[in-house]
């Protein structure tokens, strides 16, 4: 009955759509071009002299496993996600996530297992107040409802002197040693949690420059019983 009194439609066109976004809108948006970075999901055009290490991921350790992202951060894909994360625009977690719901079944290898579970990156308690929401929760809590996995939060994010400026505003450098202090183990999860799966997919909106993905991870894979971490991310900075 509410459908039929405020018709869905998509934020794109302004046809009818069932999640916000058109089928024909959603493929118009900029994919990650291929051929891709085998370990952190970058395009590489043809450059990267092995497949599994370009220019992006070369100089950092590797705590996790892989990385994909299905969009690039450019046009309709930056509005989306902006709109999602800053504009409060919480519906956009639906249509989102069923973007990256397509991109994680392509890949027939993690797509085959069903032991994973989703960790949506935290925000501080600063920028949750501000935005109502945790736009990556908001995403993995949508996510694992299509895909029937369950989701998981055993980090949490603190707020450093240097996050005061914003991550955006430092170094890639500067980035991962920030982000190196702030993300961390929460608190009030029981490290020995016997229920944590073996496989875990870390869910954010964009992937920058890794900084985030890699201190996350790090927390993740010295949890115990934990084999495998990915990183899962709706857009990509180029």
């Amino acid at each position: 009955m509410l459908r039929w009194i405020y018709p869905v439609t998509c934020v794109v066109c302004g046809e009818s759509a069932p999640l916000y976004l058109c089928d024909s809108c959603r493929e118009k948006l900029p994919h990650v071009p291929r051929p891709l970075c085998l370990y952190c999901g970058a395009a590489t055009f043809g450059r990267a002299s092995e497949p599994d290490r370009c220019e992006a991921c070369a100089p950092f350790t590797r705590p996790y496993s892989w990385a994909r992202s299905a969009l690039v951060l450019e046009g309709e894909t930056r509005r989306l996600v902006h709109d999602l994360k800053y504009h409060r625009a919480s519906y956009l977690a639906t249509p989102l996530a069923d973007v990256l719901y397509r991109l994680w079944q392509s890949n027939p290898r993690v797509a085959s297992r069903q032991d994973w579970a989703l960790v949506p990156v935290p925000i501080d308690s600063r920028r949750h107040y501000e935005r109502g929401y945790n736009q990556a929760a908001l995403l993995a809590k949508e996510l694992g409802r299509m895909l029937g996995f369950p989701v998981v939060e055993p980090l949490t994010r603190l707020l450093s002197e240097e996050d005061k400026r914003s991550m955006t505003r430092l170094s890639a450098r500067a980035r991962q040693q920030n982000a190196n202090k702030v993300y961390a183990l929460s608190p009030s999860w029981p490290r020995e949690a016997a229920s944590l799966p073996p496989h875990l997919v870390l869910v954010d909106d964009v992937y920058t420059t890794g900084a985030t993905a890699r201190a996350c991870a790090r927390v993740l894979a010295s949890l115990p019983g934990v084999q495998e971490v990915g990183v899962l991310t709706v857009a990509r900075a180029m």
